[in-house]
């Protein structure tokens, strides 16, 4: 009985190896390439497996697409501004613990969400900022552009008028026409008209930040320049048709109120001053 299965088996097994040499019975007579085209046209012949996608999918990929660049959009181009009124000094926290004391009048704009990875403000008024190390910090105003990494300085930027003045670290400033100067502490910068950047050296005991303390230095400056500093500081509006070559220099507190500030400024010129409504004066 084995040796006939074993027969049985063994002719199955010419049968089948018979059968796979005839299949793959080489034609000799082709060349080399006329196989390989045969070959490629067979592969040809065979059908491609295509996956349609859903018109349900477009749209779920699309709403992704969509949500994400609104997320992007969102906490790129955010803009938080604020604002300090006349008569006002704000003491501001931004993202990273840098603080900003804003002079009256004064206003910073920035994007919140994306501070941390551009740490940029647009800035207009008089501020002193204290920005902790970190990446490039940068305060950029119509009339000029300050650049730190770790510092304190005082900015102001009123009417195209811009002055920087550097008081521990190093700041960069920039004019509109691509001048550059780098200050050290104690030193000032001052955007002249034609773009030039003047830059002198200013007093430890005298500062311009010294507005923090409510207390305000003038020298060799338009009368009319002071009295606007006036109105900012205590919220009132003063008519004054009054020479540009008055000049003055000199000092006032804040703290002192309006009809002492504005005796303390007439008096050098001779000239008086009268109230007209409860926030309102006039100069003669």
């Amino acid at each position: 009985m084995n040796d006939k299965n074993l027969h049985i088996e063994d002719d199955l097994s010419n049968s089948n190896f018979d059968d796979f040499f005839k299949k793959s019975e080489v034609d000799y007579n082709k060349s080399k390439e006329d196989v390989w085209n045969k070959l490629a046209k067979d592969i040809d012949k065979k059908p491609i497996a295509k996956r349609k996608i859903s018109m349900h999918t477009i749209i779920s990929m699309a709403a992704v697409i969509l949500v994400l660049f609104s997320v992007y959009a969102f906490m790129k181009y955010y803009t938080l501004s604020v604002q300090s009124a006349k008569g006002q000094h704000l003491v501001y926290s931004l993202p990273d613990g840098s603080k900003v004391s804003l002079n009256a009048e004064s206003t910073i704009k920035y994007h919140p969400y994306w501070w941390r990875f551009s740490r940029q403000i647009d800035f207009e008024g008089e501020a002193f900022f204290e920005v902790e190390k970190g990446s490039k910090f940068q305060v950029k105003s119509k009339a000029g552009k300050t650049i730190v990494l770790g510092t304190s300085f005082n900015i102001y930027s009123r009417k195209g008028n811009y002055n920087v003045d550097c008081m521990t670290g190093k700041v960069k400033v920039v004019s509109p026409e691509k001048f550059e100067v780098i200050l050290t502490p104690s030193y000032s910068a001052e955007i002249q008209d034609n773009g030039q950047i003047y830059v002198s050296k200013f007093s430890e005991q005298i500062k311009t930040s010294e507005w923090i303390n409510n207390m305000f230095s003038f020298t060799s400056v338009p009368l009319v320049k002071v009295l606007k500093e006036v109105e900012r500081q205590f919220d009132i509006e003063i008519e004054a048709n009054i020479s540009t070559d008055l000049i003055y220099t000199g000092h006032f507190s804040a703290n002192r109120n309006i009809e002492e500030t504005l005796d303390l400024l007439c008096k050098p010129f001779g000239l008086e001053f009268e109230k007209i409504t409860e926030r309102k004066y006039r100069l003669n």
